[in-house]
């Protein structure tokens, strides 16, 4: 069944003299999409234009030339509600998803190489993508590769074959099974989750039932991951990194991450883990990184890790593909341009020499999703100040942005962004807590009407 909301597209893309590529990076991300332009132009000398595929259309700060809204579930909702003016992002592998499996967008991706000779494919992640037409070019990891990597079962499991720091965690077929077997509280996890989402602390057989009901249909027939709950966190380190090659891990940056709960918001660089802890946090990265490699796994991943009070340290999570820092990733990085590196691997060309130290930088820097506390609410503003790049070329700058229309009943997702910086770590701690709930408790009102 065909998920596509709304669509728009010039006719002339069929015989101008741009070359179009899909994009699924838009609102926090959109202005990577400028920087990749930018890196396609000078490596093929020719004019390049992206087609945005969206989860929801975007407010007209934000107003795309080529466009097409695919959600399934956001047309399941505005069906049952009986209205519109409705926005729900869902997972980017759901969308990738979609994407595959849509007739109208593989006739697309064939008319495209038919003029160009081929497609760039540009996404957060390339799990989930399954394209046919092998012209069709993922500016990122192999997809299968990345589709099975993104199962949180896999994660585990290869922490326990490589023996790297973690905590313990069992599997269960269902939740049945979880409620013979454990004791409360306990933190659990679907099989198929990023940010948090699907995931979170469980106290009695109520919250399990509710976990359970509030799961993906993926997500329900696949196995449950328990793992002991760790309260003591002081901590909760995030790196970034690149596979360059056989052997060939390259560490970005060590950032602490910015949680509401086990929901991910965004990240503070640098962290402030100390040198041992920032050691083990290296050498964990290089030892999963490298073991990926041999598996074919090129490009950009992360690692979640989270520190106790007693310094002890856990790998809990990987993300194989760019991850929530990514546009701030880009923007910190003077010396080494990440999307020529990520076109060059796509590509299979060699790789240009840099290591750690050539991002560093000498002031903070932090960015935050605007998320509302509650889901359905409705969106009373959208703006935009400043421009995202801002707080990196002048310290103390800011940008803020909410993506979508007002008036909007906003069902879930992320709303808006928000990155400052400054040249002390709690100044940018403290403004990044404070102004994202300034802008939330502005810009946001429950909604009744559900």
């Amino acid at each position: 069944m065909e998920c596509i909301l709304e669509k728009e597209l010039k006719p002339e893309m069929f015989t101008d003299n741009y070359e179009y590529f899909f994009t699924f990076l838009n609102d926090r991300f959109e202005y990577s999409v400028e920087l990749w332009i930018k890196e396609l132009e000078k490596k093929f000398n020719k004019e390049f234009k992206p087609i945005w595929i969206l989860s929801s259309k975007q407010n007209d700060l934000f107003e795309k030339e080529n466009f097409i809204v695919m959600n399934r579930t956001l047309q399941e909702i505005k069906q049952k509600l009986k209205r519109n003016n409705v926005v729900y992002l869902e997972d980017y592998e759901d969308t990738n998803k979609e994407f595959s499996e849509s007739e109208f967008i593989q006739d697309l991706i064939n008319k495209l190489v038919k003029k160009q000779g081929r497609v760039f494919i540009l996404g957060l992640t390339s799990a989930c993508l399954d394209l046919k037409n092998e012209k069709a070019i993922i500016l990122g990891p192999n997809p299968k590769i990345a589709t099975k990597i993104d199962n949180k079962v896999t994660h585990i499991k290869l922490f326990e074959e490589l023996d790297v720091p973690r905590n313990k965690t069992r599997f269960y077929v269902s939740i049945d099974e979880i409620k013979k077997s454990e004791k409360y509280p306990f933190y659990v996890s679907a099989s198929y989750t990023s940010g948090g989402h699907e995931s979170g602390t469980i106290y009695s057989d109520n919250d399990l039932e509710v976990f359970f009901s509030k799961l993906r249909d993926i997500n329900k027939s696949s196995l449950f991951l328990v793992a002991d709950l760790i309260t003591d966190i002081t901590l909760s380190p995030n790196v970034n990194a690149m596979i360059c090659g056989d052997c060939d891990t390259r560490i970005i940056c060590i950032s602490d991450q910015i949680l509401r709960g086990n929901q991910y918001l965004g990240n503070i660089y640098p962290s402030k883990s100390d040198d041992q802890e920032r050691e083990i946090i290296i050498q964990t990265t290089k030892k999963i990184g490298n073991h990926l490699a041999k598996l074919g796994f090129r490009g950009l991943f992360g690692l979640d890790f989270i520190i106790s009070s007693e310094s002890q340290i856990f790998c809990i999570d990987l993300n194989p593909r760019r991850q929530g820092g990514y546009l701030c990733n880009i923007l910190m990085s003077k010396k080494v341009n990440i999307p020529e590196v990520e076109l060059k691997l796509a590509l299979g060309e060699e790789i240009p020499n840099f290591n750690v130290n050539d991002f560093d930088i000498g002031f903070i820097w932090a960015h935050s999703k605007i998320k509302p506390y509650f889901l359905n609410t409705r969106i009373t503003n959208s703006f935009k100040i400043g421009e995202p790049a801002l707080p990196f070329s002048d310290i103390g700058l800011e940008y803020k942005a909410i993506f979508y229309p007002a008036k909007f009943l906003f069902a879930d997702g992320n709303a808006g962004y928000f990155i400052c910086s400054s040249s002390s770590y709690e100044e940018v701690k403290e403004r990044i807590i404070k102004e994202t709930e300034i802008l939330i408790s502005k810009n946001f009102e429950l909604y009744e009407g559900i």
